[in-house]
């Protein structure tokens, strides 16, 4: 039996050797597509016309390099961007160097026009192809490592794997080099350019985002959470290009879920079984797709991915482990960082919870970890927090002019669609008047709906009560009931409608469909917590688990067959972001009263004629300019718009009064002699002392959990005598 042993490890060894040598051969083949990664080509379509130029669309993205454009045209064509910065003029072939990474390369005529571009580079121009190869390899030598080295028990490595695997398959529809139709995806996209562009800038965290509006900057990354996409950011920022920046970012959220999903259930239920069960029916949620890909709403998908991780930290708070407080505080500050709104449903979702059971969360004195979680969560944010109120509530900000939400109700879901199995229907949220047909999917998926019918079922005629903290998931799947009930036309919203408070609250959600966020986890949960206290063979579990893989991967290919053959590319690789719908749907943070046409780029001028701009620079959020002729009571007003947090200083390090000038761009007020200025966006100081408490905290976190796990006292101990 030894010698049996020691053959088969020996064969082993063998098998990970010739495996591991295949996987880099794999890996090879893959980088030898660089080799033909050192061109682009696109066809070119006039965009903007005005008296002086005519634009040329799709405008390019590119990373800091040299490079050829052989242009097809008869007109003489401008390579530059929004700030002004010429990189080349000429017919034909233009040589174009870049300094840095540009995230809109703007191509021009003054007259003729031109058709066609085709870029050509010395050296592959982005790192795609590498950074693919090295996920696949990592990914497929973990596999090997398990299946041919790792010994032992391999339950939690096989979960590991089945994870990524279900990972990998939500994310098929992206195995392509361009991204589809997405309704908030040019939205998102300027995000990420955004916050590259802001950090390259020299800003930490980015509070403006300097690419968008012709480059005079957005107040988007303040008032709309970003945290999450300072990883495709990143990825930008060494080269990899924007379409796969942001499909690489989609898998990273698809792989999160599952993970996620799979470790709260478990903690909850205390069950693999289970734990494995929801995260694939989870994953695989067409519901969360769609958000996913189709609307491209990635708040609310973040938001899904952690929704998890807030009725853990209720479980902990109020059934188990109260001193897991601080779960509910990262599922929290989770939350606020995904997506504002979805905070309203955290809130909703809390209160409840905390009302049904006030007893045990005051008997046994539960309050004080609630108390702990809510501290913790307010001081961990107050980076994020300080700025958002500030630019919120203390900007006059268009959103805040926004009308009365009238629509709610007639954006509800018909009962009849809510549980249609197969999300394969592609559309926008229609009004009730307009029927189902046409109307995008807005249903929970076959796998969730299944869940659902078996947690009624058991909840309805199970007598012999086996499941543990049975009050608990009762009181889950009669919220989830309650909140679809709301997102339902059956709800009666257009009569509750009229009151101001509920009015307001409607029209921050907008859309009642996006209950079905929250819904879905829960029902995933609660529904394995019921399956698991049913079930006891491993046979069993096995057939269960293989069952909802096939059904949910079934209903998954006809929504991922109908999104890839459906739509033409929406961004290929090489193109910007696109600017149609870019600072949001409805224009929400400009300044009240900002005409968004008149954002000319290159626009700068003084008070009068006498002042005489001889220099001008302009880097992301960063100015620079060189004037004569400057005097008391005049000013310049230069392409950025005004937020609170801009400082200028002429050359000898006296600060110069901003305020709101023409249209709400910036205007520095001169004094006699200011005829060097440098314009910077450096925040203001509050913001600055907000990072240091939030830093602080997260280092006492951190240093006192050290101290726990090496077993070292914190605080000062009273000496007995």
């Amino acid at each position: 039996m030894m010698k049996k042993q020691i053959k088969d490890i020996s064969g082993n060894q063998n098998i990970w050797y010739w495996y591991v040598f295949g996987v880099v051969i794999i890996a090879v083949l893959l980088m030898l597509n660089a080799v033909t990664s050192r061109s682009l080509s696109f066809d070119l379509q006039a965009g903007e016309n005005t008296a002086s130029y005519t634009e040329y669309k799709p405008y390019l993205s590119l990373p800091k390099g040299e490079y050829k454009f052989n242009i097809s045209g008869n007109g003489e064509c401008v390579v530059t961007n929004p700030d002004g910065e010429i990189f080349g003029v000429g017919n034909g072939v233009i040589d174009v160097k870049l300094g840095k990474d540009e995230s809109n390369i703007i191509l021009r005529t003054e007259s003729g026009s031109i058709s066609n571009i085709k870029i050509d580079s010395k050296h592959a121009i982005f790192n795609d192809t590498i950074m693919i190869s090295l996920m696949l390899a990592a990914l497929l030598l973990y596999i090997g490592y398990i299946r041919l080295k790792k010994q032992g028990d391999l339950t939690t490595s096989a979960v590991a794997v089945t994870l990524i695997s279900i990972a990998v398959f939500a994310s098929y529809p992206l195995f392509s080099d361009y991204i589809s139709y997405g309704q908030d995806l040019n939205f998102h996209l300027y995000r990420i350019e955004g916050l590259k562009d802001g950090l390259l800038s020299g800003q930490f965290p980015v509070r403006i985002d300097p690419t968008h509006n012709n480059g005079y900057g957005y107040i988007t990354a303040s008032v709309y959470p970003s945290l999450f996409l300072y990883i495709p950011a990143l990825l930008r920022m060494c080269g990899i290009s924007l379409v796969t920046s942001y499909k690489i970012f989609l898998f990273i959220v698809n792989l999160a879920t599952a993970f996620i999903m799979y470790i709260c259930t478990k903690k909850i239920t205390k069950s693999t079984f289970a734990g494995l069960f929801s995260s694939v029916v989870y994953t695989l949620s067409t519901w969360r797709i769609i958000n996913l890909i189709y609307r491209a709403a990635i708040g609310e998908t973040l938001a899904m991915t952690f929704f998890p991780v807030i009725i853990l930290g209720l479980y902990y708070i109020l059934k188990d482990d109260k001193s897991k407080w601080w779960v509910f505080a990262l599922g929290c500050s989770a939350i606020f960082h995904s997506h504002i709104i979805s905070c309203i449903f955290v809130v909703m979702i809390s209160a409840v919870t905390f009302i049904v059971f006030a007893k045990d969360l005051i008997r046994e004195k539960r309050y004080i970890s609630l108390i702990k979680s809510a501290v913790f969560t307010l001081l961990i944010n107050l980076w994020y927090l300080i700025p958002f109120i500030t630019y919120y509530f203390g900007v006059d900000l268009a959103i805040r002019h926004t009308a009365y939400n009238t629509e709610y109700f007639s954006n509800a879901i018909f009962p009849a669609e809510m549980f249609n199995f197969f999300n394969d229907k592609f559309g926008y949220s229609q009004l009730i008047p307009l029927g189902i047909r046409g109307n995008m999917s807005l249903s929970l998926g076959v796998g969730v709906t299944f869940c659902f019918v078996i947690a009624a079922v058991y909840f309805i005629f199970e007598r012999k009560n086996k499941l543990r903290n049975y009050t608990f998931y009762v009181e889950m799947f009669l919220f989830t009931v309650f909140i679809m009930f709301m997102a339902s036309t059956l709800f009666p919203s257009e009569l509750l409608q009229k009151p101001k408070l509920f009015n307001s609250i409607a029209g921050t959600i907008r859309m009642p469909w996006r209950f079905l966020s929250l819904a879905s986890p829960i029902i995933c949960i609660v529904s394995a917590a019921v399956v698991s206290s049913k079930v006891n063979t491993d046979m069993h579990k096995k057939i269960i688990i293989g069952t909802a893989c096939l059904i949910c991967s079934i209903s998954f290919v006809f929504f991922g067959t109908a999104y890839t053959t459906e739509f033409d590319a929406a961004v290929k690789i090489g193109q910007a972001a696109p600017n149609a719908g870019a600072p949001g749907w409805d224009n929400e943070y400009f300044v009240q009263g900002t005409n968004i046409n008149n954002l000319e780029p290159e626009q700068y001028e003084a008070s009068d004629d006498s002042i005489q701009i001889t220099s001008y620079e302009k880097k992301g959020t960063n100015i620079a300019l060189e004037l004569s002729g400057a005097k008391n009571s005049a000013y310049v007003e230069v392409p950025l718009l005004y937020y609170p947090g801009y400082s200028a200083k002429d050359i000898d390090g006296n600060r110069l009064d901003i305020v709101k000038g023409t249209n709400n761009v910036l205007r520095v007020q001169l004094h006699d002699g200011s005829d060097n200025i440098k314009i910077k966006y450096s925040g203001l100081i509050i913001f600055k002392i907000s990072c240091i408490i939030s830093f602080l905290t997260v280092a006492f976190a951190v240093f006192y959990i050290y101290c726990r796990k090496k077993g070292i006292q914190i605080g000062y101990n009273k000496r007995k005598n």
